[in-house]
């Protein structure tokens, strides 16, 4: 699966770098909302995307409840992201409705595939109350969190499951909404795969247990059961004065972060700069502000 976000003009500015850089193929931005509304970030957000490599989709939040209202959304959309050529464009479907909205979503949908291949966004709850399986003619995104598999009701698989809307990118303030694409949609778009830094930084520290704690660990960058287990074991080991390859990898992470500056601390060693950065850490993740590394830190550490 490939790794992408979506953003809105709730998100302010976004720096594209550091998302390409956090290891995400894929932008979804906001484009219209209802007949009127602009989203004032998407030209940009689209622009600065595309010039970094990324597949890019546009989409729309509706507010229609009847056919000629999907009418006028719908060419209000088409008249905003035509143009910009991004690789995909989506129907938002979350709004206060009644009855089957199939034929108005397909309406919507016809008009939003002239510009570029249309896609339905939805969540479980709402396609079982206002959908038919006629909709499944276009592929899904579906929101569906806290699970290990979305449920994607009509359609066989999902081109796009929005899994997370609590993410976080080093250097990006506030939330971000995080995604995985299927590789045969993907692949449909011509898309190139961005490589995970995580990945490699991951498979670094399982290589620092192996070698300095016997961890026994298989070296591929996924984090399982084993690596949490080799990480809880060295939770009280790791102290002010402690020295090892463990530590230089956090130190690394942290100067990744903006918590420390290069040449202001000792390499290997869990001194005190490296110490206050944990805790400072700690404190903006709404932790315990103590500098142990628990399992709650480095998932911080683990995931972004």
């Amino acid at each position: 699966m490939i790794k992408g976000i979506d953003i809105s003009n709730l998100n302010g500015p976004i720096n594209m770098n550091l998302i390409k850089n956090a290891g995400n193929s894929f932008v979804i931005a906001k484009a219209t909302e209802g007949s009127t509304f602009v989203d004032k970030f998407y030209n940009d957000n689209i622009k600065k995307a595309k010039a970094l490599g990324l597949v890019t989709g546009a989409y729309h939040f509706g507010n229609f409840t009847t056919i000629a209202k999907v009418i006028q959304e719908a060419n209000f959309f088409k008249q905003i992201v035509e143009g910009t050529n991004a690789d995909f464009v989506v129907l938002d479907f979350e709004q206060q409705c009644s009855g089957d909205m199939t034929d108005a979503c397909l309406e919507f949908l016809k008009i939003a595939s002239t510009v570029a291949p249309a896609l339905i966004y939805c969540n479980p709850s709402y396609i079982k109350a206002y959908l038919n399986s006629k909709i499944a003619k276009y592929p899904l995104w579906i929101a569906h969190y806290g699970v290990s598999s979305p449920s994607t009701v009509l359609w066989p698989n999902y081109a796009i499951w929005q899994y997370s809307e609590k993410g976080q990118i080093s250097g990006i303030g506030g939330y971000l909404d995080l995604n995985y694409m299927s590789d045969s949609f993907f692949n449909s778009l011509g898309g190139t795969r961005q490589p995970n830094p995580l990945v490699e930084q991951i498979k670094a520290l399982q290589y620092d247990l192996n070698s300095e704690y016997n961890a026994g660990l298989v070296v591929d960058g996924v984090v399982g059961p084993a690596t949490m287990a080799a990480l809880k074991g060295i939770q009280n080991i790791i102290v002010k004065g402690y020295k090892s390859y463990v530590v230089l990898w956090i130190q690394q992470k942290l100067e990744g972060y903006g918590y420390l500056k290069e040449g202001t601390y000792t390499e290997k060693v869990y001194d005190e700069p490296t110490f206050q950065a944990v805790t400072n850490l700690q404190k903006n993740w709404g932790g315990p502000t103590d500098g142990v590394l628990r399992i709650e830190t480095w998932s911080i550490f683990l995931n972004n």
